[in-house]
């Protein structure tokens, strides 16, 4: 199963809803044998004593169920322990004398209470969490308003319920965030996952796509010029394609990193076609090598298209300088039978090879086509790329 950060901090709140439920036993354990006496004096000794169990019942069991389940408690878990926790709270008036509602474990209604207000961080529902901590508040009220007896009374009894009504908020909010740590984390995961699924396959559709293109004109085209020709271009693809396959660094598509140097030297890899290649003023345009590489690789698919389908009886290849000398600009024109932009789904080559590919370092495509009188492709870089 693979690792769930959502996962690792749910089980996280829940070690610490059982870690405080436990710490509460523990607290008040020795306040039982010691509170004997004191509670001996009460109307309802068998009250007394039911309200014990049923909390160590409720801190035991609740306990086990979060350490077993990795979980925090459900809101029904959640809803009941509050209830019971209320109960403890209005029993204890009968059960708990007043001078023992504070200040010490006897009267261990209050610690149960807090408890359980930091144990709430599986309610979701802010209106049913407020009104869950709300009814722990006014209970608590209920609880210690016998013991104020003046000024300092009041402000002790203001300070342990304040100490309910931030302590639980904030076990509330800090569980609840370290959760959404987790989900964020998760789905960070998951998209950068599908990120690079996605950067895999454009990877493998770019080191096949011109290499096939080459491979069937191979197979199709009878002549042995042809044949020659296209074997050429088809071992430079092939030996991209094992690269790719194996993992290294593919060779360069083009040795040239001048902006007339590369078009010229693709240029003459389509020496079938009727091409006339137009360069000289790109002459003092220097292109990196990444840059140079993508560059000859676009050219490659779109002059394979103008092979595979455009009948053309004339192709231009053209590249220049930017007169205020920041960009540069090639197209490439050709008088084939053209095909409707706005009706046609680029395949591979002209989405993946092409556009997108070219669009990573800054270059802008453009394609203009008219039925019958040909196809324009214009590549423009707006600003001088850094060479390194």
């Amino acid at each position: 199963m693979p690792h769930s950060t959502r996962a690792a901090a749910t089980r996280l709140v829940a070690f610490f809803v059982a870690g405080m439920r436990l710490a509460t036993l523990a607290q008040m354990a020795p306040s039982l044998l010691t509170a004997m006496p004191a509670l001996s004096r009460v109307d309802h000794p068998w009250l007394t004593g039911a309200s014990w169990i049923l909390a160590t019942v409720m801190l035991v069991a609740i306990a086990a169920i979060t350490l077993v389940t990795r979980r925090p408690p459900g809101v029904t878990y959640a809803v009941l322990d509050v209830a019971v926790a209320v109960a403890l709270l209005i029993v204890g008036l009968w059960t708990v004398p007043v001078e023992l509602r504070t200040g010490t474990w006897v009267g261990f209604q209050l610690g149960y209470a807090l408890c359980v207000s930091c144990g709430l961080s599986a309610v979701r529902s802010r209106w049913l969490w407020m009104f869950l901590l709300g009814s722990l508040a006014v209970a608590e009220a209920v609880y210690i308003a016998p013991t104020v007896d003046g000024w300092a009374d009041l402000t002790g009894a203001l300070s342990t319920c304040l100490t309910l009504l931030v302590l639980g908020p904030l076990a509330w909010f800090g569980c609840q965030t370290i959760v959404r740590i987790g989900t964020e984390a998760d789905e960070a995961r998951r998209y950068a996952a599908e990120a690079a699924k996605a950067e895999e396959e454009r990877r493998a559709r770019l080191a096949i796509h011109n290499g096939t293109a080459m491979m069937r004109l191979l197979v199709e085209t009878d002549t042995a010029d042809g044949n020659g020709a296209l074997r050429s271009q088809a071992e430079v693809e092939l030996n991209r394609m094992r690269a790719y396959l194996s993992g290294q660094t593919p060779p360069p598509v083009s040795e040239a990193t001048n902006l007339a140097a590369v078009v010229t030297a693709v240029g003459a890899e389509f020496d079938d076609l009727p091409i006339t290649v137009v360069a000289d003023l790109a002459q003092d345009v220097a292109l990196p090598r990444a840059l140079a590489d993508d560059l000859a690789a676009a050219m490659r698919s779109l002059l394979l298209n103008v092979r595979q389908h455009a009948r053309a009886g004339r192709v231009v290849l053209h590249a220049a300088e930017d007169e205020d000398g920041i960009g540069w600009e090639v197209t490439l024109h050709d008088d084939g039978i053209g095909f409707d932009t706005s009706a046609t789904d680029y395949g591979v080559g002209l989405r993946e090879v092409v556009v997108a590919q070219l669009a990573r370092s800054g270059v802008d495509v453009q394609i203009n086509s008219i039925r019958d009188l040909g196809t324009t492709v214009t590549l423009a870089q707006t600003t001088v790329a850094e060479v390194s």
